[in-house]
């Protein structure tokens, strides 16, 4: 079972605990469809409870409404974020979809989205429970705000955050989460806080049986005290729900991703080359291992670790590239480690 460990992976993970999967680059196909692979066999084995993804609150509610009805799937997942809309996840959802299908509706696997943003989606919520405000309008066509507009947004949904509907309380929350992390402070200098609000999202929508797993970036579902500026959603939920988290990062060798390349002057997500992992790199350390999958007690590096997202600039030179792309942390961040040799750009649906 090299390819999908999960025999291994469950012995790292409660019954009814929570299970981080990184993942190395933001637009890695088969890293996706790693991920996916495990997925489909807790599934498959009824022992899923719940599918977390670094995606909107509200995007989430249709998707699971559609993945547990048989629903259109294409339908919801067109407002999800631009960085998922891959012909290899909307695959993945498709399975996990017709798994449901024939499970029993106690062992069905739901969908979560446990990000804030965009913050379209929950003002437009609010709006249609009845909130009157030209602030959640301005959000609703995504529109910026100015610091009255941001008070006035805030004072709505710190009314609504009190519903009696609880899909619209929610919708509130998370609109107030956003303007945490995104509107109360210039420059984006609360983004840190992004991570704490989507392990509190999570935390508050935990089902009740099964297994959680939460779909992010390696720097998320790491435990680091320090990501940039406040604790990562790993650690925050390590701290809160104790040994029931833990987390696999995914890292992988040479190859491409689906990312923005700023040298192209282009906003369109296409295939970039990934930077080459330095001598001193994990990524190093664990292609002279040979193993596809390895335990932080089987083996401890002290990092760096490449840290690469939905944006590589390929114009960098090799210096100037792990400057910009190697994190000093350690494997020890992770419960295991699952190392690809390669890496494939997905494709934009």
């Amino acid at each position: 079972m090299n390819a999908r460990p999960v025999d291994r992976i469950l012995s790292l993970v409660q019954a009814n605990g929570v299970l981080g999967l990184g993942e190395p680059t933001h637009g890695s196909a088969n890293a996706f469809a790693w991920k996916f692979d495990v997925i489909c066999d807790l599934a498959s084995k009824g022992l899923l409870g719940a599918v977390a993804f670094e995606d909107s609150y509200i995007v989430g509610t249709r998707v699971n409404q559609a993945l547990n009805e048989g629903g259109d799937l294409a339908e919801p997942w067109r407002d999800a974020l631009s960085l998922w809309r891959t012909h290899t996840i909307s695959a993945g959802i498709a399975r996990l979809q017709s798994i449901n299908a024939v499970l029993p509706p106690r062992e069905r696997v739901r969908f979560l989205g446990i990000d804030s943003k965009p913050a379209c989606h929950s003002a437009l919520a609010l709006i249609d429970a009845g909130a009157e405000s030209p602030s959640l309008r301005r959000l609703a066509r995504r529109e910026e705000l100015d610091e009255p507009g941001v008070d006035e947004a805030r004072r709505v949904c710190e009314h609504f955050s009190r519903h009696r509907e609880r899909h619209t309380a929610a919708a509130a929350r998370q609109l107030m989460r956003y303007i945490d992390a995104y509107l109360t402070e210039p420059d984006l200098a609360g983004l840190h806080r992004r991570d704490t609000h989507m392990a509190e999202t999570l935390l508050e929508n935990l089902p009740d049986r099964g297994i959680t797993i939460v779909w992010a970036h390696n720097e998320h579902v790491a435990r680091n005290p320090d990501n940039f500026g406040g604790p990562s959603m790993g650690q925050v939920l390590a701290t809160r729900i104790g040994a029931r988290y833990s987390s696999i990062g995914i890292l992988c060798g040479e190859g491409t991703c689906r990312a923005i390349d700023p040298s192209t002057d282009s906003k369109e997500y296409r295939s970039v080359t990934l930077p080459t992992a330095g001598p001193h790199t994990t990524e190093t350390a664990l292609r002279s291992q040979r193993t596809p999958f390895v335990t932080t007690t089987e083996f401890v590096h002290p990092g760096p670790r490449r840290f690469l997202g939905w944006r590589i600039d390929s114009s960098l030179t090799e210096t100037a590239a792990r400057r910009e792309f190697e994190l000093h942390r350690p494997t020890t961040d992770f419960d295991a480690i699952a190392y690809l040799p390669s890496s494939t750009a997905d494709t934009s649906l």
